[in-house]
């Protein structure tokens, strides 16, 4: 597993267009891409927190990632979060990529939390 290489603090606390570069620069360096995703959604959180307008954070990093990449299911459940960085056409053709990606993302997650439930259901009712 590698190491986050960010903290919170540096996320919020650092000059935005610093911030970006280093990330760029992390994204040339690894390829961890969910991570990098996870990183540009703490930047999108900012972004919307921040008193003063600022850019969208690294547009480049975000189309490049969902347009040149094979579509995977980690990279597919967070596509949601980056609608704004595409036009209409390029979404629906990513759309097109992703959709099933998605569904197969959301339908694991919900028979893992059912049989969780179950399981949880069945020692309580066998204890």
């Amino acid at each position: 597993m590698q190491k986050h290489p960010f903290t919170c603090r540096q996320l919020l606390n650092r000059d935005y267009r610093k911030i970006q570069r280093q990330v760029t620069k992390y994204y040339r360096n690894t390829t961890n891409l969910v991570l990098c995703l996870k990183i540009i959604q703490a930047l999108l959180i900012r972004r919307n927190l921040a008193a003063e307008k600022l850019d969208l954070p690294l547009v480049e990093i975000v189309r490049e990632i969902y347009q040149k990449n094979p579509a995977t299911p980690d990279i597919a459940a967070e596509i949601y979060q980056f609608g704004e960085y595409f036009t209409a056409r390029e979404w629906h053709l990513l759309m097109g990529k992703y959709k099933q990606l998605v569904r197969l993302f959301v339908l694991v997650r919900i028979l893992g939390e059912r049989l969780l439930h179950i399981r949880k259901r069945g020692l309580f009712l066998s204890g």
